[in-house]
């Protein structure tokens, strides 16, 4: 084969690529189906209970948290990676958490891993 033979393969070719002319819209649809939820508020017993466990928390724990997110309750389990006090924030994995959209917080292991 000569070159211009194998160049007019490689423009067919390109017609066959993946094309997403509608960039986002899977995305828009999953969020439709999402079930929406009204932020609860806590109680003064149950905010006492998640700021004495943000207390005790630290890098490397193993946490399981229910959250509000947008705008329904997500749960994470994962490792700690990071406490942002000034920012009244925490990271779980890559995941960044406000403190006032905890839920609920329970410490799964005590383990420092790093």
């Amino acid at each position: 084969m000569d070159k211009s033979n194998i160049q007019r393969h490689a423009d067919r070719a390109v017609q066959f690529a993946p094309f997403a002319a509608l960039k986002g819209y899977y995305e828009c649809v999953r969020m439709q189906e999402r079930i929406t939820e009204t932020k609860k508020e806590l109680g003064e017993d149950e905010a006492e209970e998640i700021s004495g466990t943000l207390n005790k928390l630290r890098v490397g724990i193993t946490v399981k948290i229910r959250y509000y997110d947008v705008d329904a309750y997500t749960n994470i389990e994962g490792v700690v990676t990071e406490i942002n006090l000034p920012y009244r924030r925490l990271k779980v994995i890559k995941t960044t958490i406000p403190f006032d959209d905890i839920y609920s917080i329970e410490m799964l292991s005590k383990d420092v891993c790093f």
